[in-house]
């Protein structure tokens, strides 16, 4: 095996247990059917966590050809995959039998936890894209983690309604442009 399968191996370990725990979790709201109070900017950002899972992998993917691999660009793929882990976890609300679950007020009690994690996850996406993928980062690829990260911190920072309700669409919107974009980088 390659260092870059066992990496990847561990990286997708770590990646299939994030996405696990929110596919999980929505399927556990789902059948708690009317004493959930649905809120379509959580599902957004449970979107956008789902997403950047998928993104971590296909990133991975169009470096299968490195041979070499640093202690420093392991723990930064390590760390990115550990952030989207947490990140999942976080945005998911501890469910109480019989208890109603408001994901509106859950989302605004909770959001700097899973939000950070997320911003985290753009921050060593950043690092992952001007160290290890040499050759894969562009301006595109900066022009889209800069306004997410200020997104993020906006979300974090101010609890305006518009503010929470803007801001992952406004994420989702970057991430479609760049899944329309790369997608084609991954048969390649």
């Amino acid at each position: 095996m390659t260092v870059f399968e066992y990496v990847m191996v561990l990286v997708s370990v770590i990646l299939s247990l994030g996405i696990a725990k929110l596919l999980e979790n929505h399927a556990e709201l789902m059948k708690r059917g009317p004493s959930v109070r649905w809120s379509p900017t959580y599902l957004l950002w449970l979107v956008i966590i789902f997403f950047s899972h998928v993104d971590l992998w296909g990133s991975l993917w169009m470096i299968r050809d490195q041979h070499v691999w640093t202690l420093l660009s392991l723990l930064t793929v390590l760390s990115a995959a550990a952030s989207l882990f947490y990140a999942a976890v976080l945005s998911v609300p501890d469910l109480e039998p019989g208890q109603d679950v408001d994901l509106w007020q859950f989302h605004l009690q909770n959001r700097r936890r899973y939000v950070t994690a997320l911003m985290g996850y753009l921050i060593l996406g950043a690092a992952l894209n001007m160290t290890v993928m040499i050759g894969h980062f562009d301006m595109a690829t900066a022009t889209g983690t800069l306004p997410g990260i200020a997104l993020c911190l906006a979300a974090i920072f101010i609890p305006n309604r518009w503010v929470q309700i803007a801001a992952p669409i406004l994420i989702a919107a970057l991430m479609t442009i760049y899944f329309l974009n790369y997608f084609a980088t991954l048969t390649g």
